[in-house]
Order: structure tokens, then C-alpha cells, then sequence
């Protein structure tokens, strides 16, 4: 932590302050100190928080029977984009071998990372699968893509602006120092950006409201769009339509550190040791995705879209003769589906490109139409 503190401020020393979004850059990946790129993320019961891969191995089980529909319109390939320690893929991939060899053997699973030390864990773990995973530092190094690109709370992971809704402008964030430690100074906007992104979603924010931006997404979108030339983009994560991200009720916006299983807003303590999140704004993720040439065909609660895959579960495990499983599968399908747990904390943004979901999803309450009222 001292390590990565004392960069922080020599930068400052140097440069001046600078923006949050570049705070956050630092903090979770600088590639000796990062929180994410030296290894420290710690995921799961003894570390700083949980995902739905690590909380129960049915998310897998169920995102392999949505891939095996969703593959017959889109194609064989899956990439995952950020695999944390790799749980995810390996019931993802355990499923579909045994359920559906077939399709085992056609699949082209890739996992893009870009912080190595998360890497080599995830080789680990998943070396049961010998060459069946391809590993990629980036997007840009994929080879073109027919079949579906996933990603589960990495994007809240990016590193966002912050600003503050003044009473004649908007400012911005951002980190300088105060008596030698980091703190919060506010300036004029570092990018015009900053506010072309308010201007897209036609909002003006609340007087004295604090909320983030997340310009990344854009590029992100972008490089999906350039390498995937038929099938869907499934993001999962926490977030809200814009509408309801910078409403009157969250006049401080969605930041928060995680450690240790618990939240705080203590953003200049423990630089490296905690994670950084801010909720995603699932509007931008649909308004991006257009102008790269990608529909939002479905908007939902996880709850909602995993439940769509109950039927094919259900039908897959007797097929199996794996009965039993049905029972013990109770808790985890709990934890994953009801809206007062992981079903109603996360959501779920189903964009395609040449090719659609179908009748798929169609008892799940699609709210896409929400997340561009007014645009």
C-alpha cells in the first residue's frame, strides 16, 4: 500500500492534481500495486466481496443452457471477459461436458485478461480443460467472433469520473494533496466529454448532486462491436437506466470501496488493498452499443433471465439420469434468482448483432424500452 500511495502523490507532485478517473487507474491497475493487476483481489468468503460464480456453481450451470440456445442462431464461440479466479468457467465448461458433449466439442471458449497475476490463477484452476481455453490480453488480439461475449461485474471495475452538479456548471473531481495525503479538490472538467455525456442522456443533474461517469464503456463497446461479427453481448452487473442512476435519490452517487466484505467510502485508505466500484449506468452500455452497431434486445433482473433456463436445467439433468441434483440444487437457484438476493441486485443487458434471442425470453419482463424513454 505504501508503495503505490507514494506514486500517487509523486504524480500529483509532478502533474498536479488529477482526475478520479485516474486515481482509480492506479488503485486497482498499476502493474506492481494494483488492486487487481498484482493479485490482491481477493473474491469470494475470505476475501472482499462475492460474485454469483463464487456464491454458487448453478450460475454456470444455468449461463451454459442460455449458451447452448443462444448458440444455435449466433454460433460456437464464448469469450469472458474478466474471469476473476475462474469459477465461473469451470461450471460453465464442466456443464456443457457433461450435459452436452457435442457441444463441448465445438466450443471456442476465450477469457480475456489483462492483469497477469489473475491470469495464472485462472490457468490453475481451469487446467483440467487443457487447450480448450484460449487466453487474450486485450479484445483487440481476438480473432473474429460468431457466438456470444459475457462479462459479470467487470464493469463496474472501470475506472470512472467524478463530478459535482454546481449551482451555474458541473464540476469535476478530482485527487490532489492536503497536508501531504491525497483528498478530493473540484475543478473545471478535464474533457469535453464529460459533459457530451450528460448532454446524450439529456439530463440535467440536481444541484450539489456528486455522481461518476464512465467514459470507458465507449471504447469497450466499440472493440466488442469490431471483433464480434455475429451473436450477443451479455453484461451482468450492478447498475440502473440512467433515468434512475442520477435521479434526486442518490445525491452522492454510486461510488463505494469494497474490503473485507463490507462497503465504505474511504477511498484514499488502504490504496491497492480494496476494490472500487461504481454502479453501471446500463443506458450508456445501450446507447454505446448502438452507435457500434449493437441492439439492446432485452433488459432484465438476473432472477428473471436465469429463471428462462430452469426448463432447460431441469430437462437437461434427468436426461442425465442426475435426479438428485434437482434437490440440492434449491439453495444456490435461491441465492441466483430471488429478487431480495443476487436475483434482484443484479441486472442483466442482452445486446445482439446480426442475429436475435427469439422467443427465448419471452415471459421476462423486458424493460430495454426504459433504458432510452426520453432519448
Amino acid at each position: 500500500m505504501g508503495e503505490l500511495l507514494e506514486i500517487i502523490k509523486e504524480e500529483v507532485r509532478l502533474k498536479g492534481a488529477i482526475t478520479f478517473e485516474r486515481y482509480v487507474e492506479l488503485a486497482l491497475y498499476h502493474p506492481l500495486y494494483g488492486y487487481y493487476s498484482s493479485g490482491k483481489a481477493a473474491i469470494g468468503k475470505g476475501g472482499d466481496f462475492y460474485t454469483s460464480s463464487q456464491a454458487t456453481g448453478m450460475y454456470g450451470r444455468l449461463m451454459a443452457e442460455v449458451y447452448v440456445r443462444l448458440s444455435e442462431t449466433s454460433g460456437p464461440d464464448f469469450v469472458e471477459m474478466g474471469a476473476g479466479e475462474g469459477a465461473f468457467a469451470v461450471d460453465f465448461l464442466g456443464s456443457l461436458a457433461r450435459f452436452y458433449p457435442e457441444i463441448y466439442e465445438k466450443c471456442r471458449y476465450f477469457i480475456v485478461e489483462s492483469a497477469r497475476a489473475m491470469s495464472e490463477r485462472q490457468k490453475k484452476a481451469l487446467s483440467s480443460f487443457g487447450d480448450k481455453i484460449t487466453w487474450a490480453e486485450n479484445l483487440r488480439v481476438l480473432p473474429e467472433i460468431n457466438g456470444i461475449f459475457f462479462s459479470n461485474e467487470l464493469v463496474d471495475a472501470f475506472p470512472f469520473h467524478r463530478v459535482r452538479q454546481e449551482r451555474d456548471r458541473l464540476s469535476e473531481i478530482y485527487v490532489g494533496l492536503r497536508d501531504g495525503k491525497p483528498a478530493e479538490i473540484t475543478g473545471r472538467l478535464s474533457t469535453p466529454e464529460l459533459a457530451m455525456h450528460f448532454n446524450r442522456l439529456m439530463l440535467i443533474l440536481p444541484e450539489g448532486m456528486t455522481t461518476e461517469a464512465n467514459l470507458r464503456v465507449s471504447g469497450w463497446m466499440d472493440e466488442i462491436a469490431g471483433r464480434l461479427k455475429k451473436g450477443f453481448v451479455i453484461t451482468v452487473d450492478y447498475g440502473y437506466p440512467a433515468s434512475e442512476y442520477y435521479s434526486a435519490a442518490r445525491p452522492r452517487g454510486t461510488a463505494l470501496c469494497h474490503y473485507r466484505h463490507s462497503v465504505n467510502e474511504d477511498f484514499f485508505e488502504r490504496v491497492g488493498e480494496q476494490d472500487i466500484t461504481a454502479h453501471v449506468d446500463f443506458t450508456t452500455l445501450g446507447l454505446t452499443g448502438q452507435r457500434a452497431g449493437l441492439e439492446a434486445s432485452l433488459f432484465c433482473e438476473q432472477g428473471q433471465f436465469l429463471s428462462e433456463a430452469l426448463p432447460w436445467f431441469e430437462e437437461s439433468t434427468r436426461r442425465a439420469g442426475a435426479e438428485s441434483e434437482l434437490v440440492r440444487a434449491g439453495q444456490g437457484l435461491k441465492t441466483l434468482l430471488h429478487p431480495e438476493w443476487l436475483g434482484g441486485v443484479f441486472k442483466v443487458l442482452l445486446q445482439s448483432k446480426g442475429c436475435s434471442p427469439g422467443g427465448l425470453f419471452s415471459r421476462v419482463k423486458n424493460r430495454a424500452g426504459e433504458l432510452f424513454p426520453d432519448i
